[in-house]
């Protein structure tokens, strides 16, 4: 399993790395969208890794045989794709058409996930 560090890292890194990437789209620029997005990320991944360390929840960080991809590393995307959603799209941006939040939240899983894979 992971040690508190490595929890304690990854959030902010899968955060900062979301931020990142969504400061790129025009549309996450507008109102720090993109800001919202990487501290929402950050606690979402934060949030789900404490709950695994917390447990001992070791069995949920063996990789799968075709997509090298755990429970873990998926349980972390979905927590961002869902922190994502839940701040955007029920907090800062409710006037927004869904498809971008959803697109913002989606790309935030995604980005969480295949860094969780490699660390």
């Amino acid at each position: 399993m992971f040690g508190l560090q490595e929890v304690i890292i990854v959030g902010p890194v899968a955060g900062v790395l979301v931020a990142l990437v969504l400061s790129t789209w025009s549309w996450a620029r507008l109102r720090f969208r993109f800001v919202v997005a990487g501290v929402a990320t950050a606690l979402g991944a934060v949030a789900w890794n404490l709950a695994l360390w917390n447990a001992n929840a070791t069995n949920m960080d063996v990789d799968g045989p075709i997509l090298r991809l755990s429970f873990q590393d998926v349980g972390s995307g979905v927590l961002a794709f869902a922190a994502v959603a839940a701040a955007l799209g029920l907090v800062t941006e409710q006037q927004e058409p869904a498809k971008r939040v959803i697109t913002a939240a989606a790309i935030a899983g995604i980005i969480t996930m295949i860094l969780d894979l490699f660390v």
